[in-house]
């Protein structure tokens, strides 16, 4: 049962966390850094309409094809079922590690968080991503990003990959195409089918999802997330799983649910801070 394992798991992504923030080695696997997919979800939250669109409109169709008469990007698996699937996306961005630090900053800048909550708010024109970019780039290395637009540091983006449960409750995935880049994604974007409104919601959307995703990374800690980062939501598949069928988490997959704690008593002091490779201390 989760409630007996799950405080042992808590412990070592924590360690895991930990390692990476005093040494700066790559200890965290896919999903479980939030500086990675912070620095994401800032990335979409910058691109320009058009870039945005030419990577995500197969996404957008994918979901919004469960409602009207939307063609899908990709034909169901035999045995998914529409009401029990969801859709994965990789995010590959452009970066080195010093770069990386630079927009990891996204966790704890006030600026950047402003930003990004207006965009996962629907607010796409509120500032400009240069204009949230530059106060970061002073506070770190102003030449690890340089002159770069945000269009500039995505990379690639895979193909569309299902993952469904069978009637049996056991869980598959047909994996979309990848591109030819010889290491993890940045980012995995999950995904419900829901009926986007427009394009701009739908970035929106995709925005606090990364939100929610990187509130999931300290929740699997068994820490508070970063006030910037506690909203309810749908962020990683597995995590809102747990927080539906077991009474070890709370419901923050649920938008409406009644949170009663963030794991405040918890939280060590300096946790948020950048790891090693960053100039953490």
């Amino acid at each position: 049962m989760i409630d007996e394992v799950e405080p042992i798991n808590q412990a070592r992504r924590f360690a895991k966390y930990w390692v990476y923030r005093e040494r700066g080695y790559d200890t965290l696997s896919l999903n479980e850094n939030p500086h990675r997919i912070a620095a994401v979800a800032l990335v979409l939250a910058g691109l320009s309409a058009e870039t945005f669109e030419e990577h995500f409109t197969d996404l957008y169709l994918q979901v919004a094809s469960h409602y009207g008469e939307t063609e899908p990007s990709v034909t169901l698996p035999e045995g998914a079922r529409p009401t029990h699937v969801t859709y994965r996306t990789d995010v590959y961005l452009g970066l080195d590690d010093d770069a990386l630090a630079t927009l990891a900053r996204a966790v704890t800048d006030p600026d950047a968080t402003a930003f990004l909550r207006t965009v996962h708010n629907g607010d796409v024109t509120h500032r400009s991503f240069e204009a949230v970019l530059t106060p970061i780039l002073e506070a770190g290395e102003a030449d690890a990003v340089g002159d770069l637009s945000a269009d500039d540091l995505l990379e690639a983006v895979s193909g569309i990959h299902v993952h469904w449960d069978d009637s049996a409750g056991v869980y598959h995935t047909e994996w979309g195409d990848q591109p030819s880049l010889e290491r993890d994604p940045d980012a995995r974007i999950d995904l419900l089918p829901y009926d986007p409104a427009s394009f701009a919601e739908f970035r929106a959307q995709l925005i606090r999802i990364l939100y929610c995703q990187v509130r999931d990374c300290y929740l699997g800690m068994g820490i508070a997330p970063p006030d910037a980062f506690r909203l309810q939501g749908h962020g990683i598949h597995e995590f809102a799983t747990w927080y539906e069928h077991y009474d070890f988490y709370e419901r923050y997959h649920d938008p409406n649910a009644t949170v009663s704690t963030w794991y405040d008593e918890h939280t060590p002091e300096g946790v948020y801070d950048l790891p090693a490779f960053a100039g953490g201390e």
